[in-house]
C-alpha cells in the first residue's frame, strides 16, 4: 500500500471539514460511498490519523458480511461494549449517552464502515444517532459500498433518510485520475518498465486496490488478470442464476460494449426475457446501461469473466458476434467486427473490417486509432484483396501525419515507393512523392522534401497533370520558403495560383496563396497578408479543405502577432486550435503551432495562468514530437514562477531538440533566465550561443529572426557576469553578439514590434556593458533603456527586465529617486505574473531572488513562527520535504537558524 494518500485531497478536504464543524457543536455527519478498492478505507485511515493529531478521539466501528443473519449493533458493541437497556428505546438512549460522553471533553470522531453489510438494528441505530448529533460535538463518518447496493438494497431507504438531513453530507470516492494512478504507480515499491506502466493504469480504471494486485502479479503487456482478483472480481457473477450468467459472459466475448440488438440476436432471447436478464445483471452491479450499450462496470470484471469463459464456447460465441456485426451498421461496429472476425480466424472479413473501422475512424477525428487499425489491414492484406496496397499505405500515411506521427508517415511511404518501384502507376507514384515531400517538410527535412517535389514534378510533366501541378508547385513554393529561396518560392506559388486559375478552381492553389501572404508579411506588407490569409481561410473552408483552412488561421494569427495585435491573434489561434481539434487533426505541425503559439500570446500579454492550465492538457494520445512542443511553451513562464519540475521537464523534450528548432529556443531561453538569475552568466552564453548554431543548422539560415533575442540574453549575461568573466572579455563577447543583431535585423527587409523591441534592448545592453567597463556616458544608457521599456509596452515582463535594467542605469547616473520609482514598476509587475526568481532586487533581502516559489512559500510560514509539521499541513507536503526546503532557504539567504530567516520573511 502507498505510504501517502494520493489523489484525495479534496475528498479528504470534505471530511476534515465535517469534523470541524462538530468540534464547534454543529451537527456534522457525512456518508461516504465508493466502490470495492476505491481506497475508502484508505481515505478514512488517513482522516483518522490526522484528527487525532488534533487532539479529537476517535471511535470506529465495523459491519461484518455475517450472511442473512447478522449480529445486532455489532459496531456499536465493539465501540462501547454492552449497553444497558431493557428495551429498545432504552438502548438506543444508551448509545447516545455513550457517545456524547465521548464528546464531553474533547471533539469526537466516530467512523462506522461497511454499512452496505450493516443489519437492521444497526441501520435504524444509526438513523436515531444521526438526528441528535446537535450539541454532541460528534462528527459521524458513516463508509459503504456502491457497488454493493443492487436495486433492492435495504441500505437504499436508510441512505435516502439521512441524506434529508441538512447536515449529512456526501462524498463519492470515484476513481483515480490517470495522472494520480501513475503517481501511486510510482509511489509503490516495485518497479515496473514504461510498457507495463500504462498497461496497468488502463486495466485498473483507477481503483487503487487493482493498481496494487496488478503491480504485486508483475502485470506485463498481454498479462492474464493475477488469479487472487480474478476470484474476488467474479464473486459477483457466481451469484447469477445461469442464464444471467451466461449471458454475461456472452457480453465479456462481446467486448468492451455490446449495443442491445446485438446481444439479443446473439444470445437468442426475446426483448422481454433480455430485459429481465439484463436487469439481474445491473441489479448485481456488475454492468451499467447507456442510451444504446451494455457495459461493464470495470474493464478488469469484463476481462475477468472473459478469461473464464471455456476456449471452445469463446470460439463460438465470437462467429456468433461476426455473423450478427456483419448486417449491422451502427457506429463503432465495424471496429467490433474487425476484432470479433479476428479472433474466430475469419481473415478476409478482419482485413475489410479494419479498413472500414480506420476510415470511420479518420471520420470521426480519431486518427490515432484509424492508424492502428489501418496497420492491421496491412498485416492482414492478402495480394487479391482490395484496396491496394498503395492505397492502404497512403490512408495509412495520412493518419499518421493527422496524429502528428510524420516520421512513421515519412517511413512507410518510402518503404512503399521502394516495394512498389516500376509496378506503380503515375497517380500513385505521385501520390507517394506528395506525401513524402509533406511528411518531410513535417520534420523539417527540407532538402529531402524538396528532392521528391521536384521527381515528382518531372512525372507530372504532362497536360493531363495539371491539377497535380498545381499541389506540387504549391507544395514546393512552401519548401523553398522554409530554405529561404524566395525567389523560387515565390515563382511556384504564382505558378501553382496561375494554373488552378486556368483550371476553374482558384481553391486548388489555397497552399500557394498561404505562402504568397508569407511573403507578403516578410516584405513589410502585413496588410496585403493578412488579406490574402483571409480571402484564403474562405476559399479552403469552402472546398472543406480543412489542412489549408487550419494553415490561413495559423498564419494570420502570425500576422497578427507582429503587429503586436495580440487581441486578434488570440482569437486566430483560438479558431485554429479548434478546427484542429474538431478535425482530429490536434498533433499536425499546424494543430500543435496553434497552441503553442495561442500560449505565447497569453505569455507576452500576461495570461500566465491560463496559459499554463491549457498547455498542462496534453492527451494520453499526444504524439510525442507534439507533446514536447506543447510542453516547452510553457518553460519561459515556469523558469519566471519557479517551478520546481521544470529542470526534469527540460530533460525530457531534449531528445527532441534536434526534430525542431523552436523547442531548442525555448528550452535554451528558460535555461539561461534560470541560470542568468542564479550567477552562472559563462554557462548563459554558451548555451544560448550552442542553441543559435543547432537551430541555425537545422533551418538552413544562420539569421534567423530569433537569433535577436538570444544575443540580447547573452549580451545581457555579459554585462552582468562582467567581473566574473573579465572586463575585456565580457566587451568582446559583447560587441560580437551586437554585430550578430546588425547582421540578422539586415538580412530581414522588415520585422515586426517584437524584433523591433530586442534590438532596441541590443542597444541599450550594449551602453550598459560599456558602461560598466569605464567607457560611455550614463545619460545616453539611461535613454536607450527608456526607449526599450518603450518598446516592450504590450509585453509586461520584458517590460519589467528592461524597467529594472533601467533602475540600475539610474542608480549609476546617481539619479536615485527615479531609480527606485522604475524599480517599484518592475517589482509591481513581478508580483501581479507570480514572478518568484528574479535578477538582484533592491525590495527584497539578498539571496530571495533565488528562492523558488515553493520555498517562498516556507519561508513565508517561517515568518508566522509554524513549525515543520505545521508547514506540512498547510502546504500538503512530507514533514521531510518541508525540512529540505527549510534547509535551501537558509542556505540561499545566508540565514543561521530560523529566527533570522523568519526576519526576512518580515521584511
Amino acid at each position: 500500500m502507498a505510504r501517502t494518500l494520493i489523489g484525495r485531497d479534496a475528498e479528504l478536504a470534505a471530511l476534515e471539514q465535517v469534523v470541524a464543524d462538530a468540534a464547534r457543536g454543529a451537527p456534522a455527519a457525512v456518508v461516504v460511498s465508493g466502490d470495492a478498492g476505491v481506497g475508502k478505507t484508505r481515505l478514512l485511515a488517513e482522516l483518522w490519523r490526522n484528527a487525532e493529531a488534533r487532539g479529537t478521539r476517535v471511535l470506529v466501528g465495523r459491519c461484518l458480511d455475517l450472511g442473512e443473519v447478522g449480529i445486532p449493533y455489532l459496531a456499536f458493541t465493539e465501540l462501547f461494549g454492552p449497553l444497558p437497556h431493557t428495551t429498545r428505546s432504552e438502548l438506543f438512549d444508551a448509545a447516545l449517552v455513550a457517545l456524547t460522553a465521548a464528546g464531553a471533553d474533547r471533539p469526537a470522531l466516530l467512523i462506522v464502515e461497511d454499512a452496505h453489510w450493516a443489519d437492521t438494528s444497526t441501520r435504524e441505530l444509526m438513523t436515531f444517532l444521526l438526528s441528535r448529533l446537535a450539541k454532541t460535538h460528534v462528527s459521524l463518518v458513516i463508509s459503504y459500498r456502491s457497488d454493493d447496493l443492487h436495486r433492492k438494497h435495504p441500505l437504499r431507504q436508510s441512505l435516502s433518510e439521512w441524506t434529508r438531513l441538512s447536515y449529512v453530507r456526501r462524498v463519492d470516492v470515484t476513481p483515480l485520475d490517470v495522472e494520480s494512478s501513475y503517481r501511486l504507480l510510482d509511489s509503490l515499491p516495485a518497479a515496473t518498465d514504461v510498457a507495463s506502466r500504462d498497461v496497468i493504469v488502463e486495466r485498473s480504471g483507477g481503483n487503487p486496490f487493482f493498481i496494487e494486485e496488478l503491480v504485486s502479479a508483475g502485470q506485463r503487456p498481454g498479462s492474464s488478470i493475477p488469479p487472487g482478483l480474478a476470484e474476488l472480481l467474479l464473486v459477483r457473477l457466481d451469484a447469477l442464476s445461469p442464464e444471467a450468467k451466461s449471458v454475461a459472459e456472452t457480453m465479456a466475448v462481446g467486448g468492451p460494449r455490446v449495443a442491445h440488438e446485438v446481444l439479443a440476436e446473439v444470445t437468442g432471447l426475446d426483448d422481454d426475457r433480455l430485459e429481465d436478464v439484463i436487469r439481474e445483471i445491473v441489479d448485481a452491479r456488475l454492468v451499467e446501461t447507456t442510451d444504446f450499450y451494455y457495459v461493464f462496470r470495470h474493464a478488469l470484471l469484463a476481462d475477468a469473466i472473459y478469461d473464464d469463459v471455456l476456449p471452445g464456447r469463446r470460439a463460438r460465441l465470437h462467429a456468433s458476434f461476426v455473423d450478427t456485426l456483419t448486417e449491422h451498421r451502427h457506429r463503432g461496429a465495424a471496429a467490433d467486427l474487425a476484432r470479433h472476425a479476428g479472433l474466430a480466424h475469419d481473415l478476409p472479413k478482419a482485413f475489410g473490417a479494419h479498413v472500414d473501422a480506420g476510415r470511420e475512424a479518420m471520420t470521426l477525428a480519431a486518427p490515432a486509432e484509424a492508424m492502428a487499425h489501418l496497420a492491421a489491414a496491412l498485416e492482414l492484406r492478402q495480394p487479391q484483396w482490395e484496396p491496394t496496397e498503395t492505397a492502404l499505405v497512403l490512408e495509412y500515411a495520412s493518419a499518421s501525419t493527422a496524429a502528428g506521427q510524420d516520421q512513421r508517415a515519412l517511413s512507410v511511404v518510402r518503404a512503399e515507393l521502394e516495394r512498389g518501384g516500376d509496378a506503380l502507376t503515375i497517380p500513385e507514384r505521385l501520390d507517394l512523392l506528395h506525401a513524402e515531400a509533406t511528411s518531410a517538410l513535417a520534420i523539417e527535412r527540407e532538402d529531402a522534401a524538396l528532392a521528391a517535389v521536384e521527381h515528382a514534378l518531372i512525372i507530372a510533366a504532362s497536360e493531363e497533370f495539371a491539377s497535380w501541378r498545381v499541389h506540387l508547385t504549391g507544395l514546393g513554393a512552401r519548401i523553398t520558403e522554409a530554405l529561404g529561396r524566395e525567389d523560387q518560392s515565390l515563382a511556384w506559388a504564382e505558378e501553382s495560383v496561375r494554373i488552378a486559375e486556368s483550371l476553374g478552381d482558384p481553391g486548388l492553389s489555397a497552399d500557394a496563396r498561404i505562402t504568397l501572404a508569407r511573403l507578403h508579411r516578410r516584405h513589410n506588407d502585413p496588410a496585403a497578408s493578412r488579406t490574402l490569409l483571409i480571402r484564403t481561410a474562405a476559399l479552403a473552408r469552402q472546398s472543406g479543405d480543412i489542412g489549408n483552412l487550419l494553415r490561413s488561421k495559423f498564419n494570420l494569427g502570425m500576422v497578427e502577432f507582429d503587429d503586436g495585435d495580440f487581441v486578434s491573434a488570440q482569437e486566430s489561434f483560438e479558431e485554429a486550435v479548434k478546427i484542429a481539434r474538431s478535425a482530429g487533426r490536434q498533433w499536425t505541425p499546424y494543430g500543435v503551432g496553434a497552441r503553442v503559439q495561442l500560449a505565447n500570446v497569453r505569455y507576452y500579454s500576461g495570461d500566465w495562468t491560463l496559459a499554463l492550465t491549457d498547455l498542462a492538457r496534453i492527451e494520453s494520445d499526444a504524439a510525442p514530437l507534439g507533446s514536447a512542443e506543447q510542453l516547452c511553451a510553457g518553460f519561459q513562464i515556469r523558469a519566471a514562477i519557479g517551478d520546481e519540475e521544470l529542470a526534469s521537464d527540460i530533460e525530457r523534450v531534449r531528445p527532441f531538440q534536434s526534430q525542431d528548432g523552436f523547442i531548442t529556443i525555448l528550452t535554451s531561453t528558460a535555461v539561461a533566465y534560470t541560470a542568468l538569475c542564479n550567477g552562472r552568466f559563462g554557462e548563459v552564453i554558451t548555451s544560448l550561443e550552442a542553441a543559435v548554431a543547432t537551430v541555425g543548422a537545422q533551418w538552413h539560415n544562420p539569421w534567423f529572426g530569433g537569433r535577436i533575442r538570444l544575443s540580447v540574453l547573452a549580451m545581457e549575461a555579459a554585462r552582468r557576469g562582467s567581473t566574473v568573466i573579465g572586463t575585456q572579455a565580457a566587451l568582446d563577447i559583447g560587441s560580437r553578439l551586437h554585430a550578430d543583431i546588425e547582421r540578422t535585423a539586415s538580412s530581414s527587409p522588415s520585422y515586426g514590434w517584437e524584433s523591433t523591441a530586442w534590438i532596441l534592448r541590443g542597444e541599450a545592453e550594449l551602453g550598459h556593458l560599456r558602461l560598466n567597463c569605464g567607457y560611455g556616458h550614463a545619460a545616453s544608457v539611461v535613454a536607450a533603456w527608456r526607449a526599450a521599456v518603450d518598446a516592450f509596452a504590450i509585453q509586461p515582463f520584458e517590460r519589467a527586465r528592461a524597467l529594472q535594467s533601467l533602475s540600475e542605469a539610474l542608480e549609476a547616473a546617481g539619479d536615485r529617486s527615479s531609480a527606485a520609482h522604475a524599480a517599484d514598476q518592475a517589482i509591481a509587475i513581478y508580483d501581479r505574473l507570480g514572478v518568484t526568481v528574479r535578477l538582484g532586487d533592491a525590495r527584497r533581502p539578498l539571496g530571495t531572488d533565488l528562492l523558488t516559489r515553493r520555498e517562498w512559500d516556507v519561508l513565508e510560514l517561517l515568518g508566522e513562527g509554524c513549525t515543520n509539521k505545521q508547514i506540512a499541513e498547510r502546504l500538503v507536503i512530507s514533514v521531510k520535504t518541508v525540512s529540505v526546503h527549510v534547509s535551501n532557504v537558509l542556505t540561499k539567504l545566508g540565514a543561521r537558524n530560523r529566527t533570522e530567516a523568519a526576519r526576512f520573511a518580515k521584511g
